[in-house]
């Protein structure tokens, strides 16, 4: 015969077991939808860079022709005054006046990522990872960002099990 403490702690075990398998099973399938969404995240990104690159491409077509039709008409518009910008019969423009583009320096923005506690089920999970996905591209956030911004959004046991994941 067996003994109680014998026959709870079996029976625990059990359980454990059946909940480490509802774990693997869980983190098998957010692996697989992570993968997903990092695809979709790739081809999305690929759009973005065309869309940006057209962009740019109109707005250079525009500034050309801001420019070339400020030039024609400031031409017929000259004067011929004793104080004209005239030598030897040729207008002559005023120095135009080169423009640097500024670098862009990396930007600190504050953004507000929704917390995670680690409790939640599968869908709830997936939500979040799509919102912080959708923050982190709303405001350029870079690759090597992306996992320390996260996990500052982690609460409670997903903290817990982050910073033992990490040592």
């Amino acid at each position: 015969m067996s003994s109680p403490s014998r026959h709870s702690s079996e029976s625990d075990m059990t359980i454990l077991k059946n909940i480490l398998e509802k774990v693997a099973q869980d983190v098998q399938a957010l692996s697989f939808r992570q993968l997903h969404h990092e695809a979709q995240l790739k081809e999305k990104d690929s759009q973005f860079g065309l869309m940006q690159n057209d962009l740019k491409m109109v707005k250079d077509e525009y500034t050309k022709s801001k420019k070339s039709s400020h030039t024609s008409s400031s031409r017929g518009n000259e004067s011929y005054g004793e104080q004209s910008l005239r030598i030897n019969e040729y207008y002559q423009p005023p120095p135009t006046r080169v423009r640097r583009e500024k670098k862009e320096s990396p930007r600190e923005v504050r953004i507000d990522l929704p917390h995670f506690h680690g409790k939640e089920n599968v869908e709830t999970y997936l939500d979040w990872e799509m919102k912080v996905e959708q923050l982190f591209v709303y405001h350029n956030v870079s690759e090597e960002n992306k996992v320390s911004l996260a996990t500052l959004s982690f609460q409670g046991n997903s903290m817990y099990w982050w910073t033992t994941l990490e040592r």
